[in-house]
């Protein structure tokens, strides 16, 4: 139940990034998400209009899921996006912190298993829609060596630690 719970928090925020990129008379640049609740799983987003100037969204996922379905529910929301027109020489928007089993995932020795949804991410952070992130403590717990994570994926110490982090940084946490 909590893992559907997380999965549906999930989709909704990268629906709420996507409602932000669907506007097409407002400029990317002035989108903001300034009170974003959270009520029964579905995210309601605010009316007020954000003033010229502020960021556009930035929200980080803490995301700790058990099966590979689950991830890529994640991956396809955040390929949906990827069609959408983004601010030139924007960064991504979207972070995933990456800790819990899924780390197995990611491992290069599992690439052969796992091939699709490691292209699927590394495709992702290549046009900048998603940065991918990941616990070494984590990784550690699960037997994965730090040299057999792919490049693209950042590597940080401790996945919560990179997720305060962020919030300190504006970014939203879902």
């Amino acid at each position: 139940m909590k893992q559907i719970t997380l999965l549906a928090l999930a989709a909704g925020v990268l629906l709420l990034v996507a409602y932000f990129y669907l506007q097409p008379d407002r400029v990317q640049e002035d989108r903001v998400v300034q009170d974003v609740l959270v009520a029964d799983d579905a995210v309601i987003l605010p009316e007020s209009i954000p003033a010229e100037g502020e960021a556009p969204v930035r929200a980080v996922l803490d995301i700790s899921v058990h099966t590979i379905e689950g991830l890529k529910v994640l991956f396809d929301r955040a390929e949906e996006l990827a069609m959408r027109p983004q601010a030139p020489g924007g960064e991504a928007s979207v972070v995933l912190v990456l800790h819990g089993p899924e780390v197995q995932f990611f491992s290069i020795r599992n690439y052969e298993k796992y091939k699709d949804i490691v292209d699927q991410a590394a495709r992702l952070d290549a046009f900048d829609v998603v940065d991918v992130k990941i616990c070494q403590t984590m990784m550690g717990i699960e037997g994965v060596e730090r040299d057999d994570i792919p490049s693209f994926i950042e590597q940080v110490p401790l996945g919560s630690g990179e997720v305060d982090r962020l919030v300190q940084e504006g970014y939203v946490a879902f």
